[in-house]
């Protein structure tokens, strides 16, 4: 991750979408990662990115591995076996396959989810109001990004858009 993020506080989440579309069309700003930060009306604090978690790797490894097993029972000869053999012997191939996909899967996605550490989510939580939600940039140059983002986003009402330590924010 990069030393320093951009961080904009949005006066509602519907400004906050509209502007992150937004950005996302800019094109002499690269965006590496992003996130939502917000604080809920029970003090419950939300974050949204764009990692990948371990439940959606299980998902798409169990998916994978079981259409890849399936299939290649299939080339193995299953459906030669007479009667119901062969669906047995696609069916076992598919849940084998899926159960070892999804724990690759998820093996895989918690070796690449870095994530927002619960401290530093908490120090930017402590600093938002209920409704208010934050916008967390990861950009590729930084010094230069910063003041195009924050002139592409005094149209969304942007509250707060400064440059703040990876270690602190993050």
């Amino acid at each position: 991750m990069a030393e320093e993020l951009i961080v904009a506080v949005f006066p509602s989440r519907k400004m906050l979408t509209k502007a992150l579309d937004h950005l996302v069309e800019v094109t002499d700003i690269e965006i590496q990662h992003a996130a939502i930060v917000a604080k809920a009306r029970n003090g419950e604090v939300v974050v949204l990115n764009d990692e990948l978690g371990p439940d959606e790797g299980g998902i798409t490894g169990g998916t994978l591995g079981a259409g890849i097993a399936a299939l290649g029972m299939v080339q193995f000869g299953a459906l030669a076996i007479p009667g119901i053999g062969a669906i047995i012997a696609v069916g076992a191939g598919a849940l084998v396959g899926g159960l070892l996909g999804r724990f690759t899967g998820r093996f895989a996605a918690n070796l690449l989810e870095s994530g927002y550490r619960k401290e530093e989510v908490e120090t930017l939580a402590s600093r938002l109001q209920t409704g208010h939600p934050a916008l967390v940039l990861e950009v590729k140059d930084t010094v230069r990004a910063l003041p195009r983002i924050r002139e592409e986003l005094t149209s969304y009402r942007a509250e707060l858009v400064e440059q703040m330590s990876a270690k602190s924010v993050s």
